[in-house]
């Protein structure tokens, strides 16, 4: 994840594409979003990958390198996190410049409700 953050930070994507850079619906709304997620994305893999490299660091030094699959385990959620405070700041820059797209919903406000009969 280190990796990626340097890569990341050092070139990042100059426009949106599937293959390389950070790419999300709110990182498309305009050019300053787009080279925001970039900048965003890139710090957070770096802090998140620092974190478990230091994580690992102190499991091997502690000589508990039995307990390595705890750190395993922990490798997915550090995978999730940095996706997930990228978005948080995507919406908070584009609320501060009121760019927020109308038809935007936020994942924690979904409300689903039991319909009787066909869905659309």
């Amino acid at each position: 994840m280190m990796a990626v953050g340097l890569i990341w930070l050092i070139s990042p994507a100059k426009r949106p594409n599937q293959i390389y850079g950070y790419l999300s619906y709110l990182a498309q709304v305009n050019k300053a979003s787009f080279k925001f997620a970039q900048r965003r994305a890139s710090l957070y893999c770096l802090l998140f990958g620092f974190i478990q490299f230091v994580i690992g660091l102190i499991i091997h030094l502690l000589n508990a390198d039995r307990f390595f699959l705890i750190w395993l385990l922990t490798f997915y959620i550090f995978i999730i996190l940095p996706i997930v405070w990228t978005e948080k700041s995507l919406q908070k820059f584009l609320k501060a410049r009121n760019e927020l797209p109308p038809d935007y919903v936020e994942p924690d406000k979904v409300k689903h409700h039991r319909t009787k009969g066909f869905k659309d």
